[in-house]
């Protein structure tokens, strides 16, 4: 087994993660990060044994050695280094949403398929037992034609403050930092069905109100959105998320079938309950029925495994690019739509 050599853009709190699971894996190493705060960059070396340091990623791309790279910048700086990364010759491990807006996301897909190198975005949820298990339960025909389904990723009292809550750095807040797992979840799921159009809404009024954290007053992102998607086939789908509510529950994650029904509940894909649960019929009889799914994984080290295999073996992303980029198609359809007082707006998928 070969070693495959990354470099690591961004050295923050989820670069960390990442190279804890890259540590756990066998023939892969971290031989280069780069920060534009080189203290970052100095900690995150010294922690992990990574040998050289830089402030400009791009000297850093100059690299023969390095195959590939980990982008951890905040969600609005994704597209320019892994753009540049894609160029260079290297391959992409994005950690998730792809970007803020669907012109820059379209711009990493672009430089994916024009360099034929890999870009991946990093949706641990892709890699837990519950989503797998229910992909192969969608995938057997269990459920038959999904024609209705609800998507939810939601928090009572968690904006995260920070850089998520700044346009400059993240650009977008709920919708981005937890609904786009919902959002991956039921778009994988339902097969990458075509979105057509989108109604949304979205706010902050109660990061803006909020009394239990004054510092969250100076949000400037959505905490709370909601869509109505419709796609090519006729399929439905609602998608809510919030960081902040005065409730328990925006409700959870189904999918309606012509033959059978199912929720999910795992991780920010909330549902009443964890698990994946199966509503059909036996011999004209209502059923509900708890899938067994086995134990849970690391899913960062599970996602990164992933990728660094696909880079030694030649394999293509292991989260097809394509299909990711529905979810910045949806986002930016919720966003279009609240600037239009919530009414429908019309949505185009890009083609390379």
């Amino acid at each position: 087994m070969r070693t495959v050599n990354l470099g690591l853009i961004g050295a923050g709190g989820i670069a960390q993660a990442h190279c804890r699971a890259m540590s756990d894996i066998e023939g892969v190493k971290i031989v280069a990060v780069s920060d534009v705060v080189r203290a970052n960059a100095e900690r995150t070396a010294e922690r992990w044994g990574i040998p050289k340091i830089f402030t400009d990623y791009k000297k850093m791309l100059k690299m023969d050695e390095i195959e590939g790279v980990i982008v951890c910048t905040p969600t609005a700086i994704h597209s320019a280094p892994s753009v540049a990364a894609l160029k260079a010759g290297k391959h992409v491990l994005c950690e998730k949403p792809m970007e803020a807006t669907l012109s820059a996301a379209t711009k990493m897909v672009r430089a994916a398929h024009e360099s034929g190198k890999i870009l991946m975005i990093a949706l641990k949820l892709r890699f837990t037992p519950q989503v797998k298990k229910a992909k192969e339960i969608v995938d057997a025909g269990t459920l038959g034609d999904i024609y209705y389904a609800e998507t939810v990723a939601d928090r009572r009292r968690g904006n995260p403050g920070g850089s998520f809550i700044k346009k400059a750095t993240a650009g977008l807040g709920a919708a981005a930092d937890i609904g786009v797992y919902a959002l991956d979840t039921a778009l994988y799921l339902m097969g990458h069905p075509k979105p057509v159009a989108v109604m949304g809404i979205t706010s902050n009024y109660l990061s803006l109100h909020n009394t239990w954290n004054e510092a969250l007053k100076q949000t400037e992102v959505e905490d709370f959105a909601c869509g109505w998607v419709l796609f090519e086939n006729g399929a439905r789908l609602v998608f809510k998320t919030c960081w902040c509510m005065n409730m328990d529950s925006l409700g959870g994650t189904i999918f309606l079938g012509t033959k059978a029904g199912l929720r999910i509940g795992v991780g920010e894909v909330r549902g009443p309950q964890e698990g994946v649960i199966l509503y059909h019929d036996e011999n004209g009889e209502a059923k509900t029925t708890n899938i067994p799914i086995g134990e849970s994984v690391d899913v960062f080290k599970a996602e990164d495994s992933a990728f660094v295999d696909a880079v030694r073996e030649g394999k293509p992303s292991p989260i097809d690019p394509d299909g990711m980029l529905l979810t910045n198609v949806i986002i930016q359809g919720v966003i279009d739509s609240q600037a239009k007082g919530g009414r429908e707006v019309k949505v185009k998928v890009p083609t390379f």
